[in-house]
């Protein structure tokens, strides 16, 4: 597994410039709905990549107690829900939708998933 790192890094950096083209060359005001949800796409990949890689290499650089696989799968499990919480926090801040409940319902919803996918699937 681990030997998917430099194309979780190639996509992220990938993801990134992407943003930056869509930040300076893109009008807000003038654009479509495909644009946002491209950004938020690109946010998300972008987020996942980058924190799942640096919380790999965090990871097995100070503590050799599991095996390299392991720690691959858990932290891009870890990424994946801070990249998809920011991911839906800027959909939110797209539609100005934000609000405490909103964030709150929010933080429920991916608390609960992340618990069921962590704790509440029968292996």
């Amino acid at each position: 597994m681990a030997r998917l790192l430099p194309f979780a890094f190639l996509i992220s950096v990938a993801c990134l410039f992407g943003l930056a083209w869509i930040v300076v060359q893109v009008d807000p005001d003038a654009a479509d709905w495909y644009i946002f949800a491209a950004v938020d796409g690109l946010l998300f990949l972008a987020i996942w990549g980058l924190l799942g890689i640096a919380l790999y290499f965090v990871r097995t650089r100070f503590y050799k107690r599991y095996s390299a696989n392991w720690y691959f799968k858990t932290s891009f499990k870890m990424a994946f829900f801070v990249a998809l919480f920011i991911s839906v926090v800027a959909i939110l801040a797209t539609l100005k939708l934000i609000t405490t409940v909103n964030l709150g319902l929010a933080i429920v919803a991916l608390a609960l998933f992340a618990f069921w996918s962590y704790l509440g699937k029968r292996s």
